[in-house]
């Protein structure tokens, strides 16, 4: 076994999902949290204040309504990626996928091209196409790199945020937010002189 097998199969052994890998970052930060602030505080009331910053942290209302959102687009650019006209594309496509560099190539452009679209989308379209290119590859005997794929799968992360679904081109183009962000930090007179948004023509579809 390689040297990357072994790397890869003991990793998954010790965070075999990402629940597992939340979890154990919310007992580090909490321990940390406990050991290295709060020293003048007596031990059994830090730890509740602790608790009770993470219950108000976990159940913002603000940060709750962002989670939804993420989610929301993520399950509905799974249920995008799984229709009809997707994997028809993904389809045609796998001829193309003669070899590993081929496979590579083929789906870091196109998830980099649905990534530009939808950060969630992208994300999942190329989940569904690197698989699809292991289940050809596995049916005509073809010999692949697989984590080359899977790495592939990821470059849409790279470019989302310079698409239309890019989160701070999104925020900027609505009306009046930049002059509400700054308007505790300038004056009013130069918040007066901010622009009132910045259109998509100016960032995303700009030269």
């Amino acid at each position: 076994m390689k040297f990357t097998e072994r790397y890869a199969e003991l990793f998954n052994r010790l965070l075999p999902s990402p629940f597992t890998i939340a979890v154990l970052l919310t007992a580090l930060t909490f321990i940390l949290a406990f050991f290295f602030t709060g020293g003048d505080k007596n031990p059994g009331t830090h730890f509740i204040d602790l608790v009770g910053y993470w219950e108000n942290g976990l159940w913002d209302r603000g940060l709750m309504v962002f989670a939804f959102q993420m989610m929301l687009m993520l399950i509905l650019g799974h249920a995008l990626a799984l229709t009809k006209p997707v994997s028809t594309l993904i389809n045609y496509t796998l001829q193309f996928c003669t070899t590993t560099a081929r496979a590579a190539f083929l789906v870091t452009f196109f998830t980099i091209l649905v990534a530009l679209f939808n950060w969630g989308l992208g994300l999942i379209f190329g989940a569904i196409f690197a698989r699809k290119v292991a289940e050809y590859a596995h049916r005509v005997n073809m010999p692949l790199n697989y984590p080359l794929i899977g790495a592939a799968v990821y470059s849409g992360l790279m470019v989302w945020h310079g698409g239309v679904s890019g989160s701070s081109l999104v925020k900027a183009a609505e009306p009046n937010h930049i002059r509400e962000m700054m308007s505790g930090i300038y004056s009013p007179n130069e918040v007066a002189l901010l622009p009132g948004a910045i259109g998509f023509d100016q960032t995303v579809f700009s030269g």
